[in-house]
């Protein structure tokens, strides 16, 4: 058992493990949940999906620029061409050209993943660059994706938005003749280009004297990912040998990818016994914890697999500790535990979980199991857990992961250890950062909030991944589901679903924008739900919505936005009439401190105009509003100007008031 660290494995609700963290109370959830992302992000097992992080690495394709002409010329391009040539970067670093301050990226995944999910042209907004990758979509998919098409580039012009297809490989005939001259095939960038932009953006620069090992160009021929991810174990060598020459570094982080899976393969080939095999995957999966961790590990998966009884008594076995140091994992005084050649453990892991396709439900299993041990620390914890879901990711294991998702999140039983909503933190982030399941993980965060029995920590976490990890890759999704969870939250955990949807609106133009957008969707149907109009008001910020600091012209003046803040106030006015007169008085409280209060004035105007009875009680609160400390008359009287304006009064037939005294009927 570890020194520093002590769990109580049966203990529930507020947990205190060692000099770990305490889990309790809702700040401290937030800031463990926050922590557990910002490691997986600066680790880098978080794939960086940003286009800022993508344009450093970036080299462009061959016939990059004939893509750019297409989709500049017609708001359509598709791309094709072999696997790892860079289609999807590529794609995507052409919309971030186009991008201007009133732009906005957002990706068609969904639609990509699942044949029921249709391509809707009411999906496009005003502005956008939109990604359609197909490259790992199905026949069902596929066909009905094509269908769908034309209907959705019909939109694109009257809507400024711009369209960018990646096919899969070989299926440039999925365009029918109309996009045949759309198409255009990407060929692979220079690789050794490719290697020295991501090496330097990992702090490793190439000198004139520095020369490549001649066996990376063999390794430099495999998809382009393949790249980045050498850069990656380069970076992680030179951390661990600052002292070395690039050339090395490069040599050590190849050997970690090519030679290390055959000298592994070669080693579990070699022990035939059982226990030997259970002890290398433990150790493997474990790597870095202690004997003892390794030990019991080991058992546990020889007793999950029911392969203990096949063994003579435990007395008449080998010691673990020999068993160990036969095996190569050494456990030095001083030394941090593990196999001495670099990425040896990463080798067996990919070995164990390639090769044996019938236990990876068990190894999962496992994993469940182990990571609960009294002997691992909270490092140790957190490592398996990594290992666990990219093994399991990688493999195909996506029901397995959501599954221990639900578990270690408490959403299939109330009580479980509170140290568990890292784990399920550290699985949700990973699995919706994948680009393959991601969609999958994007499903399980929406039934969550759709979910009238979400556990409160449960809620806490959807609304960390929704802010923080949904939103900058899928911004309208991280809406929905906020709205979703907000309408349903009883007695949440700050801070709540209401309170991250009403701070994401405001702090950022484009995704204001976006919910102004899903609220009018709502109450242009039946389908609303009288505390919309709560969420709704919430985001009604007077200052944000004529704040034109960073643009050209401020939200309010947008045309659409106008008219679906119109459309929103109009609900407000006719349902919630409370509500409405206390947001009235906000606004004219703001009204009076700009130079054109018509701005925001003439907005409520139309939206009371549906009937005289809603224009007599806005002109009744501004006029009540005027005779209070806080009131101003001329705002009042400009006002009541805009009313009769609406109604057709000529402005002549009467003299304007000037202050409360004469605003009064």
């Amino acid at each position: 058992m570890s020194d520093t660290e002590t769990d109580i494995n049966d203990v529930h609700g507020n947990v205190h493990s060692g000099s770990g963290d305490l889990y309790s109370g809702p700040t401290v959830v937030m800031n463990v949940l926050r922590e557990t992302t910002e490691y997986l992000r600066v680790s880098g097992m978080i794939p960086q999906n940003d286009l800022g992080w993508l344009n450093r690495r970036f080299v462009p394709p061959q016939h990059f620029g004939l893509a750019r002409d297409r989709l500049g010329e017609t708001r359509t391009v598709l791309l094709h061409g072999p696997v790892g040539s860079g289609r999807r970067s590529a794609a995507k670093m052409l919309l971030h050209e186009l991008s201007d301050e009133a732009s906005s990226f957002a990706e068609f995944a969904e639609e990509a993943a699942f044949p029921e999910n249709g391509l809707s042209p009411e999906r496009v907004k005003s502005g956008q660059r939109l990604l359609l990758d197909l490259s790992h979509s199905d026949s069902d998919t596929l066909i009905a994706r094509r269908r769908e098409l034309p209907a959705l580039r019909a939109v694109l012009e009257q809507r400024n938005a711009y369209l960018a297809i990646v096919l899969p490989n070989g299926r440039q005939d999925w365009a029918s003749e109309e996009l045949a001259g759309h198409t255009v095939e990407i060929a692979r960038p220079s690789e050794r280009l490719v290697l020295l932009r991501h090496l330097a953006a990992a702090g490793i620069e190439l000198s004139d004297q520095d020369e490549l090992p001649p066996e990376l160009a063999r390794y430099l021929e495999g998809p382009l990912r393949e790249i980045a991810e050498l850069a990656e174990l380069a970076r992680r060598v030179m951390l661990g040998n600052p002292d070395w020459s690039v050339s090395r570094w490069l040599r050590e982080a190849l050997a970690a990818v090519t030679e290390r899976r055959e000298e592994a393969a070669d080693q579990v080939e070699q022990r035939q016994d059982a226990r030997e095999r259970a002890v290398l995957f433990a150790a493997a999966m474990c790597h870095g914890a202690s004997a003892d961790a390794v030990f019991f590990a080991s058992q546990t998966l020889l007793e999950l697999l029911e392969l203990t009884g096949q063994e003579p008594p435990r007395l008449r076995q080998r010691g673990h500790l020999s068993q160990l140091d036969e095996l190569g994992y050494r456990l030095d005084h001083g030394e941090h535990p593990g196999f001495g050649s670099f990425a040896y453990d990463s080798a067996l892991r990919h070995h164990f979980w390639e090769n044996y396709p019938d236990l990876r439900s068990s190894f999962c299993e496992w994993t469940e199991k182990v990571v609960s041990s009294e002997w691992l620390s909270r490092r140790d914890r957190r490592d398996l857990v990594d290992r666990y879901l990219e093994q399991a990711l990688s493999t195909g294991c996506v029901v397995e992961v959501l599954r221990s998702i639900n578990r270690w999140s408490g959403t299939e039983r109330n009580s479980v250890p509170g140290y568990w909503l890292q784990f399920a933190d550290q699985a949700l982030v990973t699995g919706l950062n994948d680009q393959r399941y991601g969609a999958r993980f994007r499903q399980l965060v929406y039934r969550w909030a759709c979910s009238n029995q979400l556990p409160q920590r449960a809620g806490q976490l959807l609304v960390h991944v929704c802010t923080d990890v949904i939103a900058p890759n899928y911004p309208e999704q991280a809406i929905v589901r906020l709205h979703q969870r907000a309408r349903r939250e009883v007695d949440p955990a700050e801070p709540t679903a209401r309170q991250a949807l009403r701070e994401t609106a405001l702090a950022d133009r484009g995704m204001l924008r976006r919910v102004i957008d899903r609220f009018a969707t709502e109450f242009g149907g039946w389908r609303w739900w009288s505390v919309d109009l709560d969420l709704f008001v919430d985001v009604l910020d007077p200052w944000c919505l004529v704040d034109d600091s960073r643009a050209t012209k401020p939200l309010l003046a947008e045309s659409v936005v106008r008219s679906q803040l119109v459309l929103g106030w109009r609900a407000l006015m006719r349902y919630r009439q409370d509500l409405a007169w206390s947001a009235v008085r906000w606004w004219l409280g703001t009204a009076g401190l700009l130079r054109n209060p018509d701005l925001l004035l003439w907005l409520l105007v139309e939206a009371a105009g549906y009937e005289i009875g809603a224009l007599a009680a806005l002109h009744v609160t501004a006029r009540d509003w005027s005779r209070t400390d806080q009131g101003n008359p001329h705002v009042a009287a400009r006002l009541t100007q805009l009313i009769d304006s609406y109604q057709g009064i000529d402005s002549a037939d009467y003299n304007v008031a000037t202050t409360a005294q004469e605003a009064r009927p």
